[in-house]
């Protein structure tokens, strides 16, 4: 008995020892800015600490979509899988590549090493050709003429696309006008890539190229970036005037539930009514950035009801009556955003606000649909109500409370108002 007990605690100890060496094995790297490290493997849990983008940490355990990660003095902490990417080998995120590329700036920098913190070892100018042979994230080795080293993918361009580019801009030049003041420029095509500088409303940059839904604008002499199509207004030649505006409109938005009225709780805890008061404060505030009348139904954490959000429209007569809300289903699975209308006469105002809301990355689209909702039904003003995804989905729960899609989706709305009133 004594034989077989010693025995069972040395396979346990051995089995503990293979489990730890291969989770040790597994390395992240941080890929978003101050990731909060939680105390335990979700969101109700307490931060302990941040860490910053581009950090690697070992990790312990998983459990979920959680990893636990071996900090400083061989603490450890909890971040989500969603904001770290997994690294089991070192070379895992290099791929080889055999592509012609051009440089797109004068004196663009060569470094030693994929990233800002290497050192320059040389410095390449506009138009100058070279072999790009591996890439790893935002960052290509190039080969140029009697030099070679690392350069961020945004400074350089397939020589075919180029040529192709500059035949249209030849034709016919783009420009860009931004829609919103302190739009975000970034370094890539993400809402999640680092942001290298930002731009007031009516502010214009001539545009090289586009790449899916962003545009790649010349911010300046030495700096390209990205910019996502829905912040911004395309025009064939530079112009001085300022970009369509909501002056004069009247705009009310509805925080959905509040008070007694919690609304769903995500998974990980989040809590519906504060979700959609967030929501609709920041929105409130690019609106206001474009001159609309902002009313909002609610300021702070209080019950109303639905016929006490419809007076409030009437009342104002409101132009538009939008309502915040965010989703939630049995089955965990279940995800996207919906803009919903009631009245035939909304359909246009609904179309409006999704065509932007469809280009955000990161969430599916569940289109515009007929809601028998009563802030809808009852409501004299043009009136929308939007899910903005499901907190029910582990998943997209921790997507929608990050701050990069509050931004994305506040801003689409607000363009989506513009265009709507536009027409």
């Amino acid at each position: 008995m004594k034989k077989s007990l010693i025995a069972s605690l040395f396979m346990f100890c051995c089995l503990l020892l293979i489990v730890q060496t291969a989770s040790a094995a597994m390395n992240v790297r941080i890929v978003v800015d101050r990731l909060n490290v939680r105390t335990g493997p979700g969101l109700t849990f307490a931060v302990q600490e941040k860490v910053a983008k581009g950090k690697q940490y070992a990790v312990v355990q998983k459990r979920g979509e959680w990893l636990q990660i071996r900090l400083a003095s061989n603490r450890t902490g909890w971040v989500h899988g969603k904001y770290v990417q997994i690294q089991n080998e070192a070379n895992e995120t290099k791929k080889q590549i055999q592509q012609l590329v051009v440089c797109q700036v004068d004196g663009l920098r060569i470094r030693k090493g994929p990233g800002t913190t290497f050192s320059v070892i040389g410095y390449v100018n506009r138009n100058e050709k070279g072999m790009a042979t591996i890439a790893q994230g935002e960052w290509v080795y190039v080969r140029w003429d009697g030099k070679e080293g690392w350069v961020h993918r945004s400074y350089v361009a397939n020589v075919e696309q180029n040529e192709q580019n500059n035949q249209q801009n030849n034709e016919q030049h783009t420009y860009v006008q931004m829609l919103y003041d302190n739009t975000n420029i970034r370094s890539a095509p993400s809402t999640q890539s680092p942001v290298v500088a930002k731009a007031k409303r009516g502010d214009q940059f001539s545009v090289i190229r586009k790449e899916g839904q962003w545009y790649v604008i010349q911010v300046d002499a030495q700096t390209i970036g990205y910019v996502a199509e829905w912040v911004v207004q395309v025009s064939n030649q530079p112009s001085p005037s300022q970009p369509q505006s909501l002056v004069g409109k009247t705009i009310v938005i509805d925080a959905g539930h509040g008070g007694k009225d919690y609304g769903t709780t995500g998974v990980n805890g989040t809590i519906e009514k504060m979700l959609t008061l967030q929501t609709a404060l920041l929105l409130s505030e690019k609106l206001k950035q474009t001159g609309a009348n902002v009313i909002l139904t609610r300021e702070n954490d209080r019950f109303l009801s639905l016929s006490e959000r419809v007076q409030i429209a009437g009342k104002n007569k409101a132009d538009a009556f939008v309502s915040i809300h965010y989703d939630s289903a049995l089955n965990r699975t279940a995800s996207g955003l919906t803009v919903y209308y009631y009245k035939q006469i909304d359909r246009s105002l609904a179309d409006a606000l999704f065509d932007p809301l469809s280009r955000l990355t990161g969430i599916q689209q569940r289109g515009v649909r007929l809601g028998n909702y009563h802030v809808l039904r009852e409501n004299s003003r043009p009136s929308v109500l939007l899910e903005l995804g499901y907190l029910s989905n582990p998943s997209e729960e921790m997507f929608v409370v990050s701050p990069t899609y509050q931004q994305a989706v506040t801003e689409a709305i607000c363009n989506g108002l513009v265009r709507y009133f536009g027409k």
